[in-house]
């Protein structure tokens, strides 16, 4: 079994944000917002956004359609997910 590995500049509501894309393959944060796995850890949909925004910059997360809000996860974040990958692995793009 493999072991998840978390970059240093992560939060466990960015964990959750990737699970909830594999699950759904695609959400905005206010969608996200709206799901009790989001309440339960009190992520609200500015913090969601801005969680997106830095997993986007680390190639984890992709827009759907660019400038657009709804994202999808892409075959690192699920590497991540299969512990494939070590976040701090990846780049961060200013």
């Amino acid at each position: 079994m493999s072991v998840r590995r978390m970059g240093r500049w992560m939060y466990p509501v960015d964990e959750r944000i990737l699970e909830h894309l594999d699950d759904t393959n695609w959400a905005t944060p206010q969608t996200m917002a709206r799901e009790l796995e989001f309440a339960q850890i009190d992520a609200d949909e500015r913090t969601i956004e801005k969680r997106c925004q830095l997993l986007i910059e680390r190639e984890l997360v992709a827009p759907v359609v660019e400038d657009s809000e709804m994202v999808e996860i892409t075959t690192w974040g699920q590497a991540y997910l299969r512990g494939d990958v070590a976040a701090d692995m990846l780049r961060s793009y200013p």
